[in-house]
């Protein structure tokens, strides 16, 4: 899948402050109010898993071809910072429809410039995604290039189908457990899948290896997803790890897998999950939850999922 040096600490730290680099220079090209909007996002950071998976993605033959590897080199950049516009965008528009204030403990674009203008910043990011990516058709064969563009369009329509689906599921305790995996493939492990792809498409790998990674993806960005709805449910002392008070999930309504595996211990919990829930409700709520063993039972579907995430890699063997 990669080589060694790839995502060595040292490799990945210049990789990922060119891909923040090159971010800044398609925001900052333009003028206005939408586009210093846009470029706050940017400029909060994250984990930056996503442009990290673009790299991870690829193909270990590149090792023996140097005008490949310095086309991917050139693309991968642009194919991250895809990503991770897409991923900034998609968090603009959810921050809108959730009515957040705060987003890595700084104001969101709606909650400081307002809706009309997180709209259009979210339609910017959307679209210098597409624009940096189609620019690599000067390194990279043009058929290529289409095909990772569709790649990164279908991550796009699936984002927006789960934030619909999630407005859809707010509030409902009685969810199917395949509702709520359906809903985090759509609005996380989506783009995992996709990253990976990219990386893998634009470094020529063959098609099963592609159709592997991206299964690959889509396993992990699942499990990712998990992981984080089962911090969330955690006790007051988790913040330090999150960053921010846990029970996000509980104040807008999201129903997580540990809560659905809460109320089929805990039938009585139903009736509270499916209001509002005040803020001075929530950590009794959540030890409620907590007292179930639910969050050990997701915790147990997440290990699953990452046996099932290190069979797929296993298959690739040393591509």
């Amino acid at each position: 899948m990669t080589s060694g040096t790839v995502l060595d600490p040292a490799v990945t730290e210049g990789f990922l402050g060119d891909v923040d680099r090159h971010m800044f220079e398609l925001v900052n090209a333009r003028d206005g109010e939408v586009a210093a909007a846009a470029a706050r996002p940017i400029a909060a950071g994250g984990k930056r898993l996503r442009p990290l998976l673009v790299r991870a993605a690829r193909p270990l033959a590149l090792d023996s071809d140097r005008d490949a590897a310095m086309a991917f080199d050139t693309c991968s950049i642009r194919a991250a910072a895809a990503v991770e516009l897409i991923h900034t965008a998609s968090l603009v528009h959810d921050d809108l429809l959730d009515g957040a204030s705060l987003r890595r403990g700084e104001p969101t674009v709606g909650a400081l410039d307002g809706r009309d203008v997180a709209i259009a910043a979210g339609d910017l990011l959307f679209s210098l995604a597409f624009d940096t990516l189609v620019q690599c058709r000067s390194v990279i064969d043009d058929a290529v290039v289409r095909r990772a563009a569709r790649v990164l369009a279908r991550a796009s329509r699936s984002l927006a189908e789960g934030e619909a689906l999630q407005a859809r599921q707010l509030r409902d305790p009685h969810l199917a457990e395949s509702a709520y995996v359906n809903r985090c493939e759509l609005k996380t492990g989506v783009l995992f899948e996709a990253a990976l792809q990219l990386g893998a498409i634009l470094g020529g790998a063959e098609l099963d290896d592609v159709d592997t990674l991206g299964r690959f993806g889509r396993t992990v960005g699942l499990a990712f997803q998990v992981a984080d709805d089962i911090l969330d449910c955690g006790a007051p002392d988790v913040e330090a790890v999150l960053g921010k008070r846990p029970g996000a999930d509980l104040r807008d309504g999201t129903i997580t897998l540990p809560m659905l595996r809460a109320v089929q211990d805990d039938t009585s919990l139903a009736g509270a999950l499916a209001e509002p829930v005040p803020d001075d409700q929530v950590e009794p709520l959540l030890a409620r939850i907590r007292a179930t063993g639910a969050l050990d039972s997701a915790r147990g579907y997440a290990h699953m999922l990452r046996a099932d995430a290190d069979a797929l890699l296993e298959s690739l063997g040393d591509r």
